[in-house]
């Protein structure tokens, strides 16, 4: 049953992709939803009869996870290695050509791919690979980003903060805290990117900051700002039950060889960091 009702906004907007679109990618900020509008959005392309794959990018990058890779790029408390980011990415960038190459014209790609912090930042940034870009670049591809209103991201917050507590080791979602320093991260790369507005160590939430830098981010893409000024009654789920749809991810020989590949390319991290925190210089 869906959560969101057809008489929103934000059903038709969705409606319209799930029925037209060739590839669907949703990014934004944790702790906004993306989860949910991914399921429901999922939900109205198979109501069209289109077959769906999916890719998200806290199942595929797991895939990342086994103890080769990890010996080299161990995760730290919470965190993911910033050479696992880059593996990632040449997983997203080859699966988005096998994917063109091997479909359907009615068939459809769906992707989460966060793009802060350089996961999956691949499908927004200009690609040296001519058919990549050509399959990215195309009307057909599309970057939606849902951005709350003020009034949405402050419930946001306060159902976040009774959910989760700060101390908490497992948790739905991102914390209160990561939730908070993210939009700070926004806020000042909005200011690097020449946004009118005053240097602020507290910014008070703002979605035109969010559009502002999400639109600079895709600018070479087909970006969809998914304006949310609605409250949706959404029941309590585990982290699992979110990530439910069938993603598709490397083999574990897959996952090695964009290892060898990679870390002959950046043997060092001090590159590999170089290369990860330019990931919104577009």
């Amino acid at each position: 049953m869906s959560i969101i009702p057809e008489s929103s906004p934000v059903h038709k907007q969705l409606h319209l992709l799930a029925r037209d679109a060739r590839i669907v990618i949703f990014s934004g900020l944790p702790g906004i939803g993306k989860s949910l509008y991914i399921n429901e959005f999922y939900s109205l392309a198979i109501q069209e009869k289109r077959e769906v794959t999916v890719i998200q990018w806290d199942v595929a990058r797991k895939a990342f996870e086994t103890e080769k890779i990890m010996e080299r790029y161990p995760m730290g408390d919470g965190t993911v290695h910033n050479g696992m980011k880059l593996l990632a990415g040449a997983f997203i960038r080859d699966k988005i050509l096998k994917w063109s190459e091997e479909s359907r014209k009615e068939d459809l790609l769906l992707i989460e791919a966060p793009l802060v912090g350089h996961r999956f930042i691949e499908v927004a940034e200009l690609s040296d690979d001519p058919e990549l870009e050509e399959i990215l670049a195309d009307e057909s591809c599309s970057i939606i980003v849902p951005i709350p209103s003020k009034k949405v991201r402050k419930l946001i917050e306060e159902e976040r903060a009774r959910q989760v507590d700060e101390d908490a080791k497992v948790w739905m979602g991102a914390k209160p805290s990561v939730m908070i320093m993210l939009w700070r991260m926004v806020y000042n790369i909005a200011l690097e990117f020449g946004y009118d507005a005053p240097a602020d160590d507290n910014p008070e939430y703002d979605p035109e900051v969010i559009e502002f830098v999400f639109r600079q981010i895709c600018k070479h893409r087909h970006f969809v700002p998914l304006h949310i000024d609605e409250v949706f009654t959404v029941p309590e789920q585990s982290e699992s039950e979110l990530h439910k749809l069938e993603s598709v991810v490397a083999s574990k020989e897959e996952a090695e060889s964009y290892f060898d590949t990679v870390s002959e390319a950046y043997p060092h991290d001090e590159m590999i960091d170089q290369r990860v925190e330019a990931w919104y210089h577009q």
